[in-house]
C-alpha cells in the first residue's frame, strides 16, 4: 500500500520535474490543462530568473517509445518511456476518452499502474484527472484518501477499498489531488503549485495565465 505524508510548503524552490503519463486513448484535455500550467511556471522562471521559483521541467512518459494517439486524434510524441523516465517530483495521470467505460485497455494492461505504484511514493505530489483516478486507485495511492473522478464513474470508483469518493469537482487530500475532468485540470495544477511552493507562486502563475487563481487555492 502506498502512503504519503502531508508535506509542507518548500522553503527552497529548487528544481521540479513534472511527469504526465500518456497512453493510447488518453483524453487530450486531461493532459493539456496541467501541462500548460506547469509550462507557464517554467516560462515564468526562465523569464524572471527568480530564485523564488523552481526550475521546472515538464515531460511526458509512456510505456514504449513511439507516437501515442489521443482519444480525439491528437498525436503525441512522449519524451520518455517507463524504463528511462527521470525521477519525478510531480506525477500526473490523465484519464481516458473511452465511451461508456472509465479506462482503456492500456490503462489496465500496459504496465501503467505498475509504473505509478513504483513512482508515486517517491513523488512530492501525485494527481489524477478524470478517470486517471482509477489508475491511482489500482496502484494503492488512494487508500484512505478522499478523491473525485468524472461524475459518470464515481460509483465505480467507490468500489475500491478505503477510497472515499466526493461529488466535488476538485479535491486535495494531503499531497494527492484529483479533478473530475480536464475542465478542472488548470485549477488542479494550480492547487499542486500552492501545496508545493505557496499561494504567492500560484498567484504569479495565475497572472501569467491571465487567470484569477483564488478559487483554486487549497480545495476544502
Amino acid at each position: 500500500m502506498v502512503r504519503h505524508d502531508d508535506r509542507a510548503v518548500s522553503d527552497s524552490p529548487g528544481t521540479c520535474v513534472v511527469g504526465l503519463v500518456v497512453f493510447h486513448g488518453v483524453e487530450e484535455l486531461d493532459l493539456a490543462a496541467p501541462y500548460g500550467v506547469f509550462s507557464a511556471l517554467r516560462r515564468l522562471q526562465i523569464e524572471a530568473r527568480d530564485v523564488d521559483l523552481p526550475e521546472t521541467q515538464v515531460l511526458t512518459v509512456t510505456r514504449t517509445p513511439g507516437i501515442v494517439h489521443g482519444a480525439n486524434g491528437l498525436r503525441i510524441l512522449p519524451d520518455y518511456d517507463f524504463t528511462m523516465c527521470l525521477p519525478l517530483d510531480v506525477l500526473i495521470v490523465p484519464g481516458s476518452g473511452e465511451i461508456g467505460e472509465p479506462t482503456v485497455p492500456e490503462m489496465e494492461e500496459g504496465g501503467l499502474w505498475e509504473f505509478v505504484y513504483e513512482r508515486a511514493p517517491l513523488a512530492r505530489y501525485v494527481a489524477a484527472i478524470g478517470t486517471g483516478t482509477f489508475v491511482l486507485a489500482k496502484a494503492g495511492v488512494l487508500a484512505g484518501k478522499r478523491v473525485t473522478t468524472h461524475g459518470k464513474y464515481r460509483s465505480r470508483l467507490g468500489r475500491f477499498e478505503g477510497v472515499t469518493v466526493s461529488d466535488e469537482p476538485l479535491v486535495e487530500d494531503g499531497v494527492v489531488g484529483t479533478a473530475a475532468s480536464g475542465a478542472w485540470g488548470v485549477r488542479l495544477a494550480l492547487g499542486a503549485i500552492t501545496r508545493l511552493w505557496g499561494d504567492s507562486v500560484a498567484r504569479r502563475v495565475g497572472r501569467e495565465l491571465d487567470l484569477d487563481v483564488a478559487p483554486a487555492l487549497r480545495s476544502p
